[in-house]
């Protein structure tokens, strides 16, 4: 029995040696929203204090230019001003794109070790609520491969591969999220944060091959 207890000792020591610490230039990169993450998905990679970073992305119908900075190595946070085109400015007289900026953050709910590292994260927190969602995202690294997987709600909930809001057994406010403040300037809405009947998952990995390639593939 000794003998067992000694050998499941040494996998684990074996495999937490093999699991990297992957909150660097050198794994991560932006994605489109300006988050460390993949192509939309956010991870729960994070990068060093003091860095900061800019993102310009020019989609259909998103055109996005966001600021990022970690003042923290275990918080992230961001602002955007976007143009949605194909979208009417509301109330004004010109022919104009919709308009609209807002604040996102993430932080670091546990580091990696054994078990994943995990990351909760706020878009739009205190905008008009176009882009407004949460999620929690988990991320764990073996060698150059880099495994994550994360529940979001509010515009994260777009999957057709959704499930019902477990906060809804706690509270059946949690199955109502309240109407954008489109057109308002935006605000705080405490009722509006992990709400919405539905929620979704979302996944995908990312390989560094050498410091100049990096595949990433995800599932939003």
């Amino acid at each position: 029995m000794r003998y067992l207890k000694k050998k499941f000792f040494c996998i684990i020591l074996i495999l937490s040696s093999q699991i990297i610490s992957a909150d660097s230039f050198f794994y991560n990169s932006f994605n489109n929203h300006g988050n460390v993450g993949l192509i939309n998905m956010p991870t729960a990679r994070f990068f060093d204090s003091s860095v900061h970073g800019i993102t310009i992305y020019d989609g259909s119908p998103d055109q996005k230019i966001t600021f990022t900075s970690n003042p923290y190595d275990w918080l992230e946070a961001s602002f955007f001003y976007t143009n949605i085109q194909g979208k009417p400015y509301p109330g004004s007289g010109f022919s104009q794109d919709y308009k609209d900026k807002g604040f996102n953050f993430k932080l670091r709910l546990k580091e990696e070790g054994v078990f994943p590292a995990l990351a909760i994260g706020f878009n739009d927190i205190a905008g008009t609520g176009y882009y407004s969602s949460e999620y929690v995202v988990g991320s764990y690294g073996i060698d150059n491969l880099d495994f994550h997987f994360g529940v979001g709600w509010g515009s994260l909930s777009g999957s057709n591969a959704t499930f019902k809001n477990p906060l809804i057994y706690i509270d059946d406010q949690f199955a109502e999220r309240p109407l954008s403040g489109e057109g308002q300037g935006g605000s705080f809405d405490l009722k509006r944060y992990f709400s919405s009947k539905r929620i979704a998952p979302f996944y995908g990995i990312s390989y560094v091959v050498n410091e100049k390639l990096l595949f990433k593939f995800e599932k939003d």
